[in-house]
């Protein structure tokens, strides 16, 4: 479909050159840039973890989402920003339950271009702590929903559900399309409601730094 087209242009033209692409991303093979956090504390079936601060492209979660960001970042076409600047693709690509979907800008990009493109915003990300489940599988949202009830209910199990913002859930898709079904990387990420909150979940953390 389109937005499969789309994708294999956005990583064909803006995507890192990379020797294992395009073939290894038939296998779930990341080449592109992903958020930068770090890893606060490890449970069973989740992580906690602390984001960098970042900027994303935001547009309503419709059939056209995806098409409108890509033209932001110019696949495909002029881009459709002020400065008409061609910007990587990253991952994931990230969707909400209250219908809107991001990419989360790279780390490079410190001041992006206004939208020219109807039904695009640049939007901030804070720094943000969130319990985190990861799971491989084909995209379905039933699947996502599901992992979600999982997650609240594994920090509920440790006694810190309470500090979460589930209303606020994420599902983080990091593959493209013609990734094989089980090969393809999902996140669900839940942001605690504040640092204070997110403290006791972190308490016994040893860190390390992920990008």
């Amino acid at each position: 479909g389109r937005v499969h087209h789309l994708w294999e242009r956005a990583v064909s033209e803006l995507g890192p050159r990379d020797s294992c692409e395009p073939m290894g991303s038939v296998f779930g093979h990341i080449a592109e840039e992903t958020p930068k956090y770090q890893v606060l504390s490890t449970h069973a079936t989740y992580e906690i973890r602390k984001y960098a601060a970042a900027r994303a492209i935001e547009a309503a979660h419709d059939e056209r989402a995806f098409t409108r960001l890509a033209g932001y970042i110019g696949v495909m076409k002029q881009p459709e920003n002020a400065d008409r600047q061609k910007i990587a693709m990253t991952a994931p690509v990230v969707t909400t339950p209250d219908h809107r979907m991001q990419f989360v800008l790279p780390s490079a990009v410190t001041a992006p271009p206004e939208p020219t493109g109807a039904g695009v915003a640049v939007v901030a990300r804070t720094e943000t702590t969130a319990a985190v489940a990861t799971y491989f599988g084909a995209w379905n949202e039933a699947r996502a929903e599901q992992t979600k009830d999982e997650l609240l209910e594994a920090v509920r199990a440790d006694g810190h559900a309470a500090a979460l913002a589930p209303e606020r859930w994420e599902w983080h898709r990091f593959n493209p399309p013609w990734t094989l079904g089980p090969y393809r990387k999902n996140e669900i990420y839940v942001p605690f409601l504040d640092e204070t909150a997110a403290a006791p979940a972190a308490a016994a953390a040893t860190t390390c730094d992920r990008s």
